[in-house]
């Protein structure tokens, strides 16, 4: 691998400037991974050239705004997603500004100028206690699969956890009623659990022989359950549930859905949005205020503790104008 090529300033990337220099968090190298692992294969694609062969000078600004087109119109991302790859290949040009040829800084700013996509702020959508009920009731405990499904989305709603916070669950991490819980940016905090929660994690570690620093939610295969992994076993369950309850047809479900639901029924409960933000883990309260959203009846509710203005009297009947008649027929 030669000094400054492509493969090597990857590799120094990732190895020298995100894990020994940044310090930054696994989950954030792991996004960083996942970036390039798609990028890569999509310009060897686009080059007919190896990945292995590939240089530099591939990652075109013509190329790269093909790659985020095909990850918005070919594999379905939203614009957030689009923005978050864009971000990783923004972070590796910036160091290879650092370390590559001078005469290759034009190109590599070109990079840079790449702008974000602005979104519109989707409303975030919640589970109501009676859909959770319902997908908890269509996984199949019969079953290997279905046990361990049944106790993801179980902890996922007590503890209103990010999806990649419950899949790197370890036993070590449970300690009686609280769980630790290691979030983003290397920061963790403990959350209590539901006696049957904490319960039910036990047993099930001992019934697999889960070591104490071995992933709790794995595959058959004894690999770590992978977020798309979670995503396709909460979409069997939520199908089989919109029998029964037919709400859930008209939600789009993801995982990360039971963190919004898990802040609304909290709020629904009383608690106070300040409490909440500590319970999920947010620096500041603004960002819980975007996971929490009032539904009908306490919009209702709030509606009946408003006096209903007076109704104005009714004015006689002017004689049409002549002149506004013109007007509007122009």
């Amino acid at each position: 691998m030669k000094p400054n090529s492509f493969p090597d300033l990857l590799q120094r990337f990732f190895t020298e400037h995100l894990a020994a220099q940044r310090n930054l968090s696994g989950h954030t190298i792991t996004a960083y991974r996942d970036t390039f692992r798609l990028l890569l294969t999509f310009l060897s694609t686009q080059r007919r050239e190896p990945v292995d062969r590939l240089s530099l000078e591939d990652l075109s600004p013509e190329r790269i705004l093909g790659f985020l087109d095909h990850l918005e119109r070919k594999r379905g991302n939203r614009v957030r997603t689009r923005n978050v790859r864009l971000a990783a290949i923004r972070a590796f040009a910036r160091f290879a500004v650092g370390h590559t040829a001078p005469d290759l800084f034009p190109h590599v700013h070109r990079l840079l100028a790449i702008p974000l996509k602005r979104a519109p702020k989707p409303l975030m959508g919640f589970l109501t206690r009676n859909e959770v009920e319902a997908i908890l009731a269509a996984t199949n405990r019969s079953t290997w699969s279905g046990q361990r499904d049944h106790l993801l989305f179980s902890f996922l709603y007590n503890t209103g956890a990010r999806i990649s916070e419950a899949l790197h669950l370890r036993p070590a991490d449970v300690k009686d009623r609280a769980v630790r819980l290691h979030g983003k940016g290397r920061k963790e905090r403990q959350v209590p659990l539901w006696a049957q929660t904490a319960r039910a994690l036990r047993q099930w570690c001992r019934a697999n022989q889960i070591g104490a620093e071995h992933p709790v939610f794995t595959s058959q295969r004894a690999a770590p359950l992978s977020h798309d992994g979670a995503a396709y076993r909460l979409s069997l369950a939520v199908s089989k549930a919109a029998d029964t309850c037919p709400s859930l047809r008209e939600k789009k479900v993801t995982p990360h859905m039971y963190r919004h639901s898990t802040a609304m029924a909290m709020l629904q409960a009383g608690v106070a949005v300040e409490v909440i933000a500590l319970f999920l883990g947010h620096e500041s309260p603004l960002t819980t205020h975007g996971y929490i959203e009032a539904d009908m009846k306490m919009k209702a509710d709030c509606l009946q503790r408003l006096d209903q203005p007076s109704q104005p009297r009714r004015r006689l009947a002017e004689q049409p104008s002549k002149i506004l008649a013109f007007l509007r027929a122009l």
